[in-house]
């Protein structure tokens, strides 16, 4: 997965995002991004597809065994797939304000 550059439109590699702030290497200049916050975000995401998953076989099927197990399968696969996708939306790559000191 790679980024565009809000600025120049270079490609910008997601390992650079790991940082809070960090620099395109096409043009130089400082940026920032929502990583942090749009990841713990995904993992909110997922608890909820996960216990709605459960929530919903438990009262499907009226069993809080067999919804537990479908849960652990079928839930945390679809939780993974809603977090994935929730992140690849909302991350975003923002131009940093720079502050001069004096």
């Amino acid at each position: 997965m790679s980024f565009m550059c809000p600025v120049c439109g270079g490609s910008i590699a997601k390992w650079l995002t790991n940082d809070e702030h960090f620099e395109c290497p096409n043009c130089n200049l400082p940026l920032t991004s929502n990583r942090k916050k749009t990841l713990k975000q995904s993992f909110a995401v997922a608890l909820m597809v996960w216990l709605l998953v459960l929530i919903g076989v438990q009262y499907y099927s009226g069993s809080w065994g067999y919804a537990a197990v479908v849960s652990i399968e079928a839930g945390g696969i679809l939780a993974a797939m809603f977090a994935v996708l929730y992140y690849r939306l909302v991350i975003k790559i923002y131009r940093a304000n720079r502050t001069t000191a004096k």
